[in-house]
């Protein structure tokens, strides 16, 4: 039975100087960044081919001028980019630094290339990537995030699986494929600087990556838009905040946790992850926590007792080293459901740090319903339906202010669960909407997950090829 029905108002982010706006792009224009520095600059290293370094350089140097955006009839859905001129929304210069170049030899390339197997080819390019940036960083100019451009040929053998001169053209099919990205991110957490992955469709309007079915293109967002997300995920790696959440004096400081859990490379332990947001410019920390527990059927991961204090504990004094205070509210986020005895370990963990008001949200994506507008029309972004202690709230939707439905799928609310919570649900809800737009690699507004979900489910990917026991980075721009 539905109990009320509402529409959240799209939040606004703060930028530079105090200026407000629900869009990111448009707030960096008008207002600049919040951390705008004198005299600052985005240094980048680049790691590739001669040809993908040049490819890289030359866009870099041709975002200096204004790109036009793609559409017409959704100009704020998609926008020009103003260029890094005197519009530059970033308010700082980017530049490849010419002492931070590493070419990789064609031989090398092609080694990795006819590689049999899919796991020995992504191995061989992940340990190189990252020796070339260990090899970058220990020279006297290091830069502040690197570029990996990878070659095309390249792409199609660690991604697509495709074979040049060998007899197998699939993955090792005894385990799951490795994915580069993450086993990259992987080897690099060592480095303590961010990397970025690039692909020539970034530099190259013309250029198209085959997907792993036949007959299919992957999608290339516009000139514009791909120079808008790719320099936002660069200022916020190089260790600055395009934008927060806007926190009023008369607010409780707040700090969000998000638990995700991964299976280790061997597929037999279910370990756990968290992701914490321990300020509203959106820095995370990341802890890594103990094996985790399932429910019958495996769907249903939780934490015992003694884990789940201790890993809440960590959170608050990561929080506290911080600020120097402990959390007035503490909202922890799952996509399973809270165990009792886990549920126990965490009110126990923060009633011992002082934290007054606490909020334990499950965040199902799975709803058992959805709905339509009148004409078959997707639901707005911010709807919420309550039903009682819970509630749908759709995150994805048509949004009036890009005057369309910007996804391709019919749009799924998200089940919101409350385990136990000391704030009604409407604002929970609001929460949960406002932190789907601290997510540095688009510029788009309209994300799906809050972040400390989405950051959660990112450190898992990465962190399953990390050995327990050996430190992990702390720093989320590392993870993403």
């Amino acid at each position: 039975m539905i109990l009320n029905h509402m529409l959240l108002d799209e939040p606004e982010l703060e930028f530079g100087h105090g200026g407000r706006h629900i869009d990111p792009r448009l707030g960096l224009v008008r207002h600049g960044p919040l951390q705008p520095f004198p005299g600052d600059k985005i240094s980048i290293g680049v790691i590739g081919t001669a040809e993908t370094v040049e490819g890289f350089e030359r866009w870099i140097d041709r975002l200096k001028s204004a790109i036009p955006g793609s559409s017409e009839k959704q100009p704020n859905l998609f926008p020009p980019f103003p260029g890094l001129g005197n519009n530059n929304p970033f308010r700082c210069p980017f530049e490849v630094s010419p002492t931070a170049r590493r070419v990789l030899p064609v031989r090398d390339i092609g080694q990795i290339v006819g590689a049999a197997k899919h796991a020995d080819a992504v191995t061989a390019a992940a340990t190189l990537f990252s020796d070339e940036a260990t090899a970058m960083l220990e020279a006297s100019d290091k830069p502040d995030v690197i570029v990996t451009a990878l070659p095309f040929d390249l792409i199609m053998r660690i991604v697509n699986d495709v074979v040049v001169d060998g007899e197998d053209d699939a993955p090792d099919r005894d385990d799951t494929p490795i994915d580069f990205r993450d086993l990259l991110k992987a080897k690099a957490l060592h480095l303590q600087k961010p990397t970025q992955l690039a692909w020539p469709t970034l530099w190259d309007d013309h250029a198209r990556i085959p997907r792993k079915l036949r007959n299919t293109q992957r999608r290339v967002q516009d000139p514009a838009t791909r120079a808008w997300n790719f320099l936002n995920a660069l200022f916020y790696k190089a260790g600055r905040a395009p934008w927060r959440l806007p926190r009023p004096e008369d607010q409780l400081k707040t700090s969000y946790i998000g638990i995700g859990f991964y299976r280790d490379r061997s597929g037999q332990r279910l370990l756990t992850s968290t992701a914490q947001m321990f300020d509203e410019r959106g820095r995370g920390l990341i802890l890594r926590g103990g094996r985790a527990c399932t429910d019958k059927g495996d769907l249903h991961p939780y934490l015992d007792r003694t884990d789940a204090y201790d890993l809440v504990r960590r959170s608050i004094k990561a929080y506290q080293g911080q600020h120097h205070h402990a959390p007035a509210r503490v909202v922890i986020m799952k996509t399973s459901r809270f165990q009792p005895k886990e549920a126990e370990g965490v009110e126990q963990a923060l009633s011992e740090s002082n934290v007054a008001y606490r909020d334990l949200v499950w965040i199902s994506e799975s709803a058992p319903v959805t709905m339509f507008r009148e004409g078959d029309y997707p639901p707005l972004r911010g709807q919420l339906i309550g039903f009682g202690r819970d509630a749908l709230l759709f995150t994805r939707g048509s949004v009036p202010y890009y005057r369309t439905y910007p996804g391709l799928r019919v749009p799924r609310p998200l089940f919101i669960r409350p385990h136990s919570k000391d704030t009604p649900v409407a604002d929970v809800a609001r929460d949960i909407l406002a932190l789907t737009k601290m997510s540095w690699n688009s510029t788009q507004f309209d994300g799906a997950l809050p972040i400390p979900i989405r950051a959660a489910r990112q450190v898992g990917k990465v962190l399953k090829h990390v050995p327990i026991g050996q430190k992990e980075a702390t720093e989320y721009p590392q993870y993403m």
